[in-house]
């Protein structure tokens, strides 16, 4: 493929008939959630306004990038005089044009327009670039057009941060619904902002975006712009976390799946280390069984490569609509490095990359188990009567939807007495688990109206 030569577009016919070609190819493909799409007519009604003067201070760019003939890139951003900051709505390269650059080419020349808006602006240089990228930690009922986890190495790698908020984009129009399975990430252009941009910018930046890219005139009226604008209004700066770490990919450790002998024979010496016998750690014969179940992961864990032995494991299931966590452990060299979150990252992506609508995963902590780890990474303990099935071992029972945790999560009557059901199928292999002593004590104690919440401790 040759170069791509970028153009942006205006409202002129040729233009128009340029952007309808792309949308209905490209952008069409590309976006399978219907509630991110823009409409065509937005788009083209956005163009007519910013040659009308509308956008004032601010600006609205659509960039297509073509080679041979045909769109292999484009990009929509917004400039918000206001904050000085940028937003890219999209930046999107086609599949066969990937890999050769293209996107960091993309990127460099959008950034550059929102640069010289800003200058324009305010005589100075721009303070920030934000964009919108679907969370490789939380569940979406669509599946992706890329790897949610090669997205975000992908905008690591040219600088960007999540910026820890719960951001949510609200309605596009009266026929969509708000979009929760999205970060905002951002790349701070000034050097005192290198770890934390200011609240109070964030917070103008989603406002405005709302009020000029989105249409909507009064973003106080919006439910969703109101609880993020809650949000960031208790605190001072809004931190970014480093997306190769935020889905443990950092390099800090090295996960292998214990498939092969030699390395089931690691798990199995770490897991010894790591655990007990007793009532509430299975036998090795368990894990051994347990080789041959396709809903079942063993991983070792490396500080590094070259390490010869592991000193950390991860034993899950992938349920239906669920996780279950059975023994996670990060022993000798591997303790208190700051490895369980990540380690935790690695395995919600994994689940996610299997089941993209799932609501969350549960572990069984045994009596005397420190607990504080887990409520540090979002997990909380579901106020239930729960027993290990085999043997009948009373144990707290801990429940994480994916991805960042900002209020407790919301786990029905109907939907966690479904996913006891999956565990004690798949887990401890019971015949009839809604006739199981587990399952019936904990639906005696639950609220009777399927759709109720299971109480929290």
């Amino acid at each position: 493929m040759t170069v791509p030569a970028f153009r942006e577009l205006t409202d002129d016919p040729a233009d128009l008939a340029a952007l309808r070609a792309f949308y209905d190819t490209l952008y069409v493909a590309e976006f399978p959630d219907p509630d991110e799409r823009e409409s065509l007519a937005n788009m083209a009604g956005y163009l007519r306004r910013k040659r009308q003067g509308w956008y004032g201070r601010n600006n609205y760019h659509i960039v297509l990038g073509e080679a041979d003939g045909a769109v292999v890139a484009a990009s929509i951003s917004d400039y918000l005089a206001e904050p000085n900051t940028g937003v890219i709505e999209f930046l999107l390269i086609a599949p066969a044009g990937r890999g050769a650059g293209t996107g960091r080419k993309l990127l460099a020349h959008t950034e550059a327009l929102l640069d010289a808006d800003a200058r324009r602006a305010h005589d100075r240089p721009l303070d920030a670039v934000l964009a919108e990228m679907n969370d490789p930690l939380v569940s979406s009922a669509v599946t992706d057009n890329l790897d949610p986890v090669t997205r975000a190495l992908i905008w690591h790698r040219w600088g960007y941060r999540g910026l820890d908020f719960p951001y949510v984009q609200p309605a596009l129009s009266a026929d969509q619904d708000p979009v929760t399975n999205l970060i905002l990430i951002g790349k701070p252009l000034r050097p005192d902002w290198s770890a934390a941009i200011p609240a109070p910018v964030v917070a103008s930046s989603v406002h405005e975006y709302l009020r000029w890219a989105m249409r909507i005139d009064d973003p106080g009226a919006s439910a969703e712009f109101r609880a993020m604008a809650a949000t960031l209004a208790r605190t001072d700066r809004v931190r970014g976390l480093p997306l190769d770490r935020y889905v443990g990919r950092d390099g800090a450790f090295e996960i292998r799946p214990a498939t092969d002998d030699a390395e089931f024979d690691a798990a199995m010496t770490v897991y010894r280390k790591a655990f007990a016998p007793g009532p509430a750690t299975v036998p090795e014969s368990a894990f051994r069984r347990a080789r041959s179940d396709p809903d079942h992961r063993l991983w070792t864990v490396r500080r590094t490569p070259a390490d010869p032995v592991p000193a950390g494991l991860a034993s899950f299931f992938v349920l239906p609509a669920a996780g279950f966590a059975g023994y996670l452990a990060l022993t000798g060299p591997l303790r208190h490095t700051g490895l369980f979150r990540p380690l935790i990252a690695r395995m919600e992506t994994a689940l996610l990359a299997e089941r993209t609508g799932i609501r969350g995963w549960y572990a069984e902590l045994a009596p005397g188990t420190d607990i504080a780890p887990y409520l540090a990474i979002g997990c909380r303990e579901l106020d239930v009567d729960y027993h290990q099935p085999a043997p009948d071992v009373p144990m707290r029972l801990i429940f994480k939807a994916p991805g960042r945790s900002y209020a407790p999560p919301v786990l029905t009557t109907a939907d966690h007495l479904t996913d006891i059901e999956h565990i004690l199928a798949m887990v401890y292999g019971i015949a009839e688990p809604r006739e199981h002593p587990t399952r019936r004590r904990l639906a005696a104690g639950l609220p009777p109206a399927p759709t109720a919440a299971v109480p929290l401790r």
